[in-house]
C-alpha cells in the first residue's frame, strides 16, 4: 500500500515541474545575423549563444546554449535554437545571452578607415566574457496554431561598435553591444 502511495507521490510532484500554462502549438525559434556594414569586413563570431523569451514573470529558454558560429557583416541567418514549444501566452521581451563569444576579423578587413594587415581576435563582454541582452519587441502572441511559427532575429550590428579602437583593444564592452543590438520577430508558415 505505501509502495502505490510513494508512487503516486512521485507522479505528482513531477507534474509540478512542467511550465506554467499549457504549451503551444505554435513553434518559436531564434536565430542571429550581423548587417552588413560599410567598408570591406569579414570575419566570424564564435561561442555559445542562447535565447529566451520573457512570459511577464520568467525568462523561458528557447533551448541550452548552442556553440555557433555566425558570418561577420553578411546578414546571413543562423540558427540559434531551431523550433521549440513555450507555454501558450503574450511575450513582449527577448533575450539573447552570449558567452565566451569573439569576433575574428580577417586580414585584409577596412575599419575606421584602416585596413587590417594581420587577423584581429574580439573578446565579447570585457573580462567576464558574457553578454546579457534583454530588448523589448512588440508584444507577440504564441498559441494554438499548429501551422505557423513565431522567428526572432538578433542582428548584432558589428558595424555600430566595431571600430579602430575595438579593434586595437580587443575588446568590446557591454554597453557597447547593449546599444547597437537589436530583435525583432516575424510570424511564418511552417
Amino acid at each position: 500500500m505505501y509502495a502505490g502511495l510513494a508512487v503516486i507521490l512521485i507522479a505528482c510532484a513531477a507534474c509540478s515541474d512542467s511550465p506554467t500554462g499549457p504549451i503551444a502549438l505554435t513553434r518559436v525559434e531564434a536565430h542571429v545575423q550581423d548587417s552588413p556594414g560599410p567598408g570591406t569586413v569579414a570575419g566570424t563570431f564564435a561561442g555559445n549563444f542562447s535565447a529566451s523569451v520573457w512570459d511577464g514573470d520568467e525568462w523561458v529558454a528557447l533551448g541550452s546554449p548552442n556553440g555557433i558560429t555566425v558570418a561577420l557583416q553578411s546578414g546571413a541567418l543562423t540558427t540559434v535554437h531551431g523550433e521549440q514549444s513555450v507555454p501558450a501566452g503574450s511575450y513582449s521581451r527577448v533575450r539573447l545571452v552570449l558567452q565566451d563569444v569573439t569576433a575574428r576579423v580577417a586580414s585584409g578587413s577596412s575599419i575606421g578607415g584602416t585596413t587590417l594587415t594581420s587577423d584581429r581576435t574580439i573578446t565579447l563582454g570585457g573580462s567576464n566574457q558574457r553578454v546579457d541582452l534583454a530588448i523589448s519587441v512588440s508584444s507577440f502572441d504564441v498559441g494554438d496554431d499548429p501551422a505557423i511559427r513565431r522567428r526572432i532575429v538578433f542582428d548584432l550590428r558589428s558595424a555600430q561598435w566595431l571600430t579602430s579602437n575595438v579593434v586595437q583593444s580587443g575588446v568590446v564592452d557591454d554597453a557597447a553591444l547593449q546599444s547597437a543590438v537589436t530583435a525583432s520577430t516575424v510570424v511564418e508558415p511552417r
